[in-house]
């Protein structure tokens, strides 16, 4: 899986600023209301990758991409940019159809639960404890949650390059003293591996992928640990013993597939300017 470099925007004085009223960006966004620019290096090197008549200099390359942010950002708020903001990815190389993950997923030799994987990310990341909820659940963050919700969030947070200097929790665990042992290790390189989908739920513990992923992440038998809802989003772990569901959330219903999948794929686009050869499974 590529690293998307700066997702969490590090390196911005904004993050820090205060009061957030100050900042002339939305303070309950979260670090995606910062501007993030596109890579040139990476732009240059994919141009020569596929074998571009013409490339842009520098500075004609920095306008396209700010112009980028701000179609981005208007089509969010409603406004028919779209069209315009095609162009612009065209010329800024990172137009096209998402690409698939071809790499088979790694049986992951012991299953981290929820809990565990909640309270890996708490300890390396003590502030997760309250974005989490928020990061995940929206606006029924706001609402009474059980305890289990909660950790559902941190278990999800636990993967999410989210706070500068993008390094997820997951990551940090197997790298700091005193480290886990070698199972477990391994078991969060692989399942980090498997990217979070919407699934629809169906008979026998089954499930299907509510839009389209890498067929090597698509369960072939039951899932261990599926709510009593008609969706769920979340991580399709292949365990030694079946495929298992981390860091499910529960959907009493699924949003509109169209309108999902012109979000990310926005989301992707947008992701493509610092690695053009981001896949969907990295997006996701």
């Amino acid at each position: 899986m590529r690293r998307i470099r700066g997702v969490s925007a590090a390196g911005d004085e904004r993050i820090h600023a205060w009061p957030l009223g100050g900042v002339a960006l939305d303070p309950y966004a979260g670090d995606e209301a910062l501007f993030m620019a596109g890579d040139y290096g990476d732009y240059l090197t994919h141009g020569t990758r596929i074998g571009a008549a013409k490339l842009l200099d520098e500075s004609r390359y920095l306008n396209l991409d700010a112009r980028f942010e701000a179609l981005y950002r208007a089509l969010l708020d409603g406004e028919h940019v779209y069209g315009e903001l095609s162009k612009v990815a065209r010329a800024l190389l990172v137009w096209g159809a998402p690409t698939h993950d071809r790499r088979p997923a790694p049986i992951v030799p012991h299953v981290l639960d929820d809990r565990d994987l909640a309270l890996m990310a708490e300890d390396q990341l003590s502030q997760l404890g309250i974005i989490a909820p928020d990061r995940i659940l929206g606006p029924f963050a706001d609402a009474v949650l059980p305890r289990s919700l909660r950790v559902v969030a941190g278990a999800a947070m636990c993967f999410a390059p989210e706070v500068p200097p993008g390094v997820p929790a997951w990551s940090r665990v197997i790298k700091r003293p005193p480290r886990p042992p070698r199972d477990v290790r391994m078991a969060l390189r692989a399942m980090a591996r498997v990217p979070p989908m919407v699934w629809r739920i169906g008979s026998d513990d089954m499930v299907d992928p509510y839009l389209p992923v890498a067929p090597s992440v698509v369960p072939t038998g039951p899932v261990t640990g599926l709510p009593p809802t008609p969706g769920v989003v979340g991580r399709m772990v292949p365990g030694p013993d079946g495929w298992v569901l981390v860091a499910g959330l529960p959907l009493p219903a699924l949003p509109p597939a169209e309108s999902l999948s012109a979000r990310l794929h926005l989301e992707l686009l947008r992701l493509r300017r610092r690695e053009r050869r981001l896949s969907f499974e990295d997006l996701l």
